[in-house]
């Protein structure tokens, strides 16, 4: 620490030590933690990495700003975004491993040290493709692809998974001027039996699902557990819905969240905003008065869509 600090037997350079350095980067870290208790717009992926406890951007945006930093606010952003992203890009590709996961923070921090703006996107992109290969066992070129999200689904942490919904959620409202019907806390957080949010099964384990399927029981148990095949419900209408046929678990969606909604087709009739969004990003949405494996692969792949938009 003295090589480092000099400090040791050397008054002057403590006190300068407390009024500069010290001062600074615990007055950045209480600023990001901050942000983290609550949602602020300008630093929103500070509060979107405490839902995941994804508390490795305090680490890195420490070791990124220099001292008096003029690109602090920035590097609070972009780094906050990066963590975000790469958090759930390895998770939605079945990719992620807490103990890789931590050392490559540690590997980043040093690549971005006091280092540009500029630099950080590459460093992060860098570190993806690296963890993305390493844990496929073949040489990735794309940071998201759909071949490697293509079966990822129930086998998620069961927190990610109802953030992952939660922000799908979020860009649907944002991009058709709503307001959330929950929190995003509440959405992620809250488990409760009554109030709590959890993973509902659009294709309930009945003999009418298995069908559609072919009678094939390792495809339908497959099929069905994939992101496509999944969605949000409160407590209550979780429970409520557990074994119905689809054609009444569609009855159920209503009025629950957005993106439970989109399968229903009055959420179509008179929604310009709605509409303007499937336009602007050229998105697949459309009511299904029926479900099965070809309704399971577009819903799969338009949440693949929407999440190369929000986590681009």
């Amino acid at each position: 620490m003295d090589q480092h600090l000099h400090l040791q037997n050397n008054p002057r350079a403590v006190k300068d030590f407390l009024k500069n350095a010290f001062h600074y980067y615990t007055e950045l870290y209480h600023r990001i933690l901050q942000y983290r208790r609550e949602p602020h717009d300008d630093y929103i992926h500070v509060y979107y990495n405490r839902l995941t406890e994804m508390d490795s951007q305090f680490t890195l945006i420490l070791s990124a700003c220099k001292l008096h930093d003029p690109q602090e606010d920035e590097k609070i952003k972009v780094i906050s975004y990066e963590v975000d992203r790469l958090f759930t890009l390895l998770q939605l590709q079945r990719s992620y491993d807490s103990n890789d996961f931590n050392e490559s923070i540690y590997d980043i921090s040093n690549k971005i040290r006091e280092q540009d703006v500029s630099v950080i996107r590459k460093v992060f992109d860098q570190k993806l493709i690296e963890l993305l290969s390493e844990n496929r066992g073949v040489k990735i070129a794309d940071v998201f692809s759909y071949n490697l999200f293509r079966d990822t689904g129930i086998e998620l942490n069961k927190r990610f998974k109802r953030y992952f919904f939660a922000r799908i959620e979020q860009f649907i409202a944002d991009n058709t001027n709503m307001q959330m019907k929950h929190s995003l806390y509440d959405l992620v957080a809250n488990t409760g039996p009554v109030n709590g949010f959890h993973i509902e099964h659009i294709l309930a384990d009945n003999p009418e699902n298995l069908a559609a399927f072919g009678h094939d029981e390792d495809r339908f148990e497959r099929e069905r557990n994939r992101l496509g095949g999944l969605l949000l419900l409160k407590g209550k209408d979780n429970i409520s819905s557990n074994n119905e046929s689809y054609s009444e678990k569609l009855k159920s969606y209503a009025n629950t969240l957005y993106w439970n909604e989109t399968l229903r087709r009055d959420s179509y009739k008179s929604k310009l905003d709605f509409k303007k969004m499937i336009r602007k990003y050229n998105l697949n949405f459309r009511p299904m008065d029926k479900f099965g494996p070809e309704e399971l692969e577009e819903r799969h792949q338009l949440l693949f869509d929407m999440a190369k938009i929000i986590w681009k």
